[in-house]
């Protein structure tokens, strides 16, 4: 239920319900921007009565077409009306020229000017307001449109390179420049502050300002700083690929400034962006996102995405920069949900290292070059991607036997047959064995870009972004893609 409302202009009305999210409602007829059907005026008693949530150019605005409706009808059958010709109902609406309103009223619903409202069956009752409400414009022609504003969730900033996103909502990425142009043609509910020296910016609308867009700043009041979704580190070097990262669960902001400074580093000080994952204190996000859910991390993960091409995008350089993403832990959870909602042509831009993934990325959800790594001592990814893992394990313990791949496999079809088969109908035996052997080709080919990282002197579960095995690999890593 809407609980205000303001005219903006003369073809724009805004609408705010309970919880201060804006609508609005553009052009059409004035009656239907202002859910009042028979154009009840702002100082009628029945405006009040039925709750009117605002005014425009003297008429009422009402929460809902159903409580205009019943207003006016209310209007109609009190003692003012019920009791009067239609001719007294022509002069409020055409005060000029009632007889031409009311030869409208009569046309259209049959009745004898000198009927009464009281005198009025239901059913012509009915017919008399629907008339009106047509003469006031209220009809299906005459509708414009309604739509609720998106806020602005998150600012993707970067004081060093110039570089401002914003994203509104969950589902759009906006420039700066697109931003300002959502607000000025009511797409986005934000406000452009003027500063003193005629700079502008954009903040949330402060609750005190319902019916502006453009404010000073002296009237701004106190800034309110959007919510961070991405983050940076190190310098900006004109060759250097994009270098993103997404840390893991339970990692605090500052553990997470840590492990994107260490690709920093690695990367001789290049410029990182990384995704503010904010799972620090519950494991809720992360079972939800293995359940498929997507919380505010993934949502920001896929705009985080699309930022990063947009950027390689806009490189002046003919061969526009690789992007590079490292995902640790619950990080690679999220990388790989957001991966699923780009387009195809987008996900092939993105290079994705999961490093002790929560999630591996198949080898078709990103770039061909995309690969998982995990430590034979890590249990995350070994627990949350469990059948793939002690698959990839046995092949891994196989080989160090001497076994070659298909022999581990038929080993392992055998162990099927053992397991699952009661029968000794060869037919039946080798129909099985078919089956088996095609689904563990299919896991061979979902697992080709997997690699198991074997240290022989860590025998305890290791799973930090920073344990050697993981930096050797991402050093490695770094150093391939890196322009020197």
């Amino acid at each position: 239920m809407f609980k205000k409302a303001y005219r903006y202009d003369h073809s724009i009305v805004f609408y705010f319900d309970g919880k201060d999210c804006k609508y609005v409602a553009k052009g059409g007829s004035l009656a239907w921007r202002l859910n009042n059907p028979g154009l009840i005026s702002s100082h009628n008693l029945f405006a009040r009565e039925f709750s009117a949530i605002g005014s425009c150019d003297q008429y009422a605005i009402f929460p809902s077409p159903l409580i205009g409706k019943n207003a006016h009808r209310t209007w109609i059958i009190s003692s003012k009306y019920c009791d009067s010709y239609l001719i007294e109902i022509a002069k409020h609406y055409q005060p000029k020229n009632p007889e031409e309103y009311l030869s409208q009223l009569c046309n259209i619903t049959k009745l004898s000017p000198k009927i009464k409202p009281r005198n009025l069956s239901a059913s012509n009752l009915d017919l008399l307001l629907s008339a009106m409400y047509q003469l006031a414009g209220f009809t299906k022609k005459n509708e414009g449109e309604f739509y609720p504003l998106p806020k602005i969730t998150a600012r993707l900033y970067s004081r060093q390179r110039s570089i401002e996103f914003y994203l509104a909502g969950y589902n759009h990425l906006l420039t700066k420049h697109q931003a300002l142009e959502w607000v000025i043609t009511h797409k986005l509910d934000a406000v452009i502050v003027h500063k003193s020296n005629g700079d502008v910016y954009l903040r949330s609308r402060p609750g005190h300002h319902l019916d502006k867009i453009h404010i000073a700043q002296k009237d701004y009041g106190a800034e309110k700083e959007f919510k961070d979704a991405v983050k940076e580190v190190g310098k900006f070097k004109e060759r250097q690929c994009i270098w993103g990262f997404i840390n893991g669960l339970f990692n605090t902001p500052k553990k997470a400034l840590e492990s994107a400074t260490l690709i920093s580093n690695l990367a001789g000080g290049e410029h990182v962006w990384y995704l503010v994952n904010d799972s620090l204190s519950s494991c809720t996000d992360a079972i939800a996102q293995k359940l498929g859910q997507h919380s505010e991390s993934v949502k920001f993960g896929i705009q985080f995405f699309k930022m990063l091409i947009s950027l390689s995008d806009e490189h002046p350089s003919q061969n526009k920069p690789q992007i590079i993403i490292f995902a640790h832990s619950q990080g690679a959870l999220i990388a790989d949900l957001a991966l699923g909602q780009l387009e195809p042509q987008e996900r092939q831009r993105i290079r994705i290292f999961t490093i002790g993934g929560a999630s591996l990325i198949s080898p078709d959800a990103a770039h061909p070059e995309s690969h998982n790594y995990f430590s034979i001592a890590d249990l995350i990814t070994k627990l949350s991607s469990y059948d793939l893992c002690r698959f990839l394990l046995r092949i891994h313990d196989g080989k160090k036997t001497g076994l070659s791949t298909m022999q581990i496999i038929e080993q392992l079809i055998q162990e099927d047959i053992d397991i699952h088969l009661e029968t000794q109908n060869q037919l039946a035996i080798d129909i099985f064995r078919r089956q088996r052997l095609e689904h563990y080709e299919l896991k061979l080919q979902k697992s080709q870009n997997i690699t198991i990282l074997n240290n022989a002197t860590i025998d305890i579960w290791e799973h930090a972004f920073k344990t050697p095995s993981y930096q050797e690999k991402l050093s490695e890593i770094i150093n391939k893609y890196r322009n020197p």
